[in-house]
């Protein structure tokens, strides 16, 4: 019985052709986008701290609606003095040299304007001036398109004790003795090497206390 052998030949053996691995380049990043990315995140946030602001007026309003004593004729003084604080008969838009000028009031965040519009105050600006809710500004609008603030009417103020805490949010807070909870220029905790904990004196509207507090100060543990 005879074996057959098989003979392979070079021909039967199929070429594997290695090719070169291409090196993916590196995505292009463009400034421009990323600068609008930046401004949109810092919009939201701004805008996120405005309606946190309303929701704490509104709550405060509505605790003292629930406690409302048809007696005592203070019982709705909170909603008087937010609508006077927010008056806008007394602010203007006119121009000033051939610039635009707008009055408004300015919120913790921005500033309304008597065009009843919303204007961001830059946080180093709020911060270095101690603003609180309740002041009166005056904004320039330059014909380059820059923003140049200047505080021309400045609330009743009041100072205050507190210590400072940080929200499940990682946002800087003042809480005072008797329990109320300010919002704080974040800007200004930054600069003054805030940390939770530490003893901070602050600064409110004396007729409104509202929901933001300027920093007078910061104490260290």
């Amino acid at each position: 019985m005879t074996e057959e052998t098989k003979v392979t030949t070079t021909k039967d053996v199929k070429k594997t052709v290695v090719k070169p691995t291409l090196k993916k380049a590196a995505p292009t990043v463009d400034p421009e986008l990323m600068k609008k990315h930046q401004q949109m995140v810092n919009f939201l946030r701004n805008e996120i701290g405005t309606v946190e602001i309303e929701l704490k007026k509104m709550k405060a309003i509505l605790d003292q609606l629930v406690n409302f004593d048809p007696t005592d004729p203070k019982s709705l003084e909170i909603a008087a003095e937010t609508q006077e604080a927010m008056n806008a008969q007394e602010l203007n838009t006119y121009s000033e040299e051939g610039v635009e000028v707008i009055e408004g009031v300015f919120d913790g965040y921005f500033m309304i304007g008597a065009d009843q519009k919303k204007y961001p105050v830059p946080m180093n600006y709020s911060s270095k001036t101690k603003m609180i809710p309740g002041d009166v500004l005056k904004l320039k609008i330059m014909p380059d398109g820059k923003f140049v603030y200047k505080l021309i009417r400045p609330a009743e103020r009041k100072h205050l004790r507190a210590i400072l805490s940080r929200t499940d949010e990682n946002k800087f807070t003042a809480n005072t003795d008797d329990g109320k909870i300010y919002f704080l220029n974040q800007a200004a905790v930054t600069f003054f090497k805030g940390t939770p904990g530490d003893e901070l004196y602050i600064i409110v509207n004396e007729k409104d206390g509202g929901a933001f507090a300027a920093i007078e100060a910061i104490i260290k543990k």
